[in-house]
């Protein structure tokens, strides 16, 4: 039997019409329905703007823990069809020079504060736009930065996010050995499709043999942890097309692959073509077919699936940046950046001359945020915490309850649903609840949340 034909007979198995009577249905635009575009409770909409001296004082005491670190670099070669972050295709050396000023001002100003003072930082990941897009200088002079400024362990993973365009010929080369002698040991590549005519039509810069070429390169000259992105869902894409990409990262073997879900949203440029020539788009049950396809073909290839999305070759080796651990802390830096410390979840201006406009007048660039209640910290913890695995013991030490304690109708809901499960130790989403993973974080916004959602 063939992937495909595997896949559907999974799918058939799923009971799929019994989840959309529950009011568990994959979306189709505006909000986003897939994982990877989870990344934030509660989302920015739900956020008010914030005064910086909320979150930071210069009379706050000090924390020592550990956390991650983000830091947003907005610049690209152009910008993708599906594209909805922040990004500034093409720009000058001293554009970025400065932009890279602002955020060197970005981490004096937070660091004058107790709060982060005697902080350690477990992870640090660098993403876009394309971060590669910089010069070797530009590259080196960021990574020397953050480990300079902050204290790094020594096992730490540092990501930073690649496109294939950015990194051939000399040049190419001359920015992998760079970023390799400065501590990144962890490469993002976004290949997205083997298919080079859905790689021109979603106006990427690159061929597929130029993204094979740079993986190889990669290895070469040392990485020893590179990711590659794909995305299902894309324009014109059929099952046999994604069923080659999946055959095709097969024989690359790399350490992890992403596969998210395409998502549509009305600020990105493929919103018009989505409205004009829906009927390109695959159906929303070929999609969920793309990602049983996907599950089925990397467990057979002993990868593990966690988080959600994400599939992993040797998950011990891995550095846990998505799981829940005793401090799930982040401090994210640029603009658009997403930032949540002590309980605070907020984020920074969304537009460069506003937040560049703040550090010149010696401001903190931050723009909405929010305290989370201690009902919202339990949500936040679950809606997180389901797609690596929630610690059950964790969670009772914090909050003093177990989840199916406090939000007993949604777990009722969900177990019978087949959607999450549990051993001794660990809750977590199921084989088919991780097709549904952020619909089933849905379920845990709170009645406010969902309303401003809907409005």
């Amino acid at each position: 039997m063939n992937l495909i034909s595997k896949s559907k007979e999974v799918f058939g198995q799923l009971n799929i019409k019994e989840l959309q009577k529950a009011g568990i249905e994959r979306e189709d635009i505006k909000v986003s329905s897939h994982s990877h575009h989870i990344v934030t409770y509660p989302p920015l909409v739900a956020l008010p703007e914030i005064n910086p001296s909320k979150i930071y004082s210069k009379d706050s005491p000090k924390f020592s823990r550990e956390m991650a670190l983000y830091l947003h670099l907005p610049f690209c070669t152009g910008k993708c069809l599906y594209c909805t972050y922040i990004t500034l295709p093409n720009q000058t050396k001293e554009f970025i020079d400065g932009y890279l000023d602002a955020v060197e001002k970005e981490m004096d100003l937070l660091l004058q504060y107790p709060n982060l003072q005697d902080i350690t930082v477990n992870s640090i990941y660098i993403g876009g736009g394309t971060p590669t897009y910089l010069s070797v200088n530009q590259l080196e002079r960021v990574l020397k930065l953050l480990q300079t400024r902050f204290k790094v362990k020594k096992d730490a993973e540092i990501t930073i996010e690649a496109g294939p365009e950015t990194l051939i010929g000399k040049e190419g080369e001359e920015k992998l050995k760079i970023i390799l002698q400065n501590g990144v040991n962890r490469l993002s590549i976004g290949f997205q499709t083997f298919d080079d005519n859905l790689l021109k039509l979603i106006r990427r810069r690159h061929n597929s043999k130029q993204a094979i070429d740079t993986y190889k390169l990669a290895r070469k000259i040392g990485f020893k942890n590179i990711n590659i992105d794909l995305i299902p869902g894309l324009p014109d894409q059929t099952l046999e097309i994604w069923q080659n990409d999946l055959e095709q990262i097969g024989k690359l073997n790399p350490d992890s692959i992403t596969c998210y879900p395409l998502s549509i949203k009305q600020n990105a440029i493929i919103w018009q073509m989505y409205t004009n020539e829906k009927q390109r788009f695959p159906s929303r049950e070929n999609v969920i077919l793309m990602q049983i396809m996907a599950q089925e073909f990397f467990r057979e290839l002993n990868y593990t699936e966690m988080p959600a999305g994400w599939f992993i070759r040797k998950p011990e080796k891995m550095f846990p940046t998505y799981k829940f651990t005793k401090s799930d802390d982040q401090l994210a830096l640029g603009v658009s950046a997403y930032s949540f410390i002590n309980d605070f979840q907020y984020f920074n201006h969304r537009t460069v001359p506003q937040y560049i406009e703040a550090l010149k007048n010696n401001n903190l660039p931050i723009w909405k945020g929010i305290k989370l209640s201690n009902e919202n910290l339990m949500r936040r913890m679950i809606l997180f915490g389901l797609k690596t695995g929630l610690s059950k013991h964790l969670f009772q030490s914090k909050f003093g309850k177990m989840p199916k304690d406090i939000f007993k109708e949604i777990w009722g809901k969900l177990e019978n649903l087949g959607l999450i499960e549990e051993d001794k130790n660990t809750i977590q989403l199921t084989y088919k609840g991780k097709l549904f993973a952020d619909e089933v974080s849905k379920e845990f916004y709170n009645e406010d949340i969902k309303k401003v959602i809907e409005d």
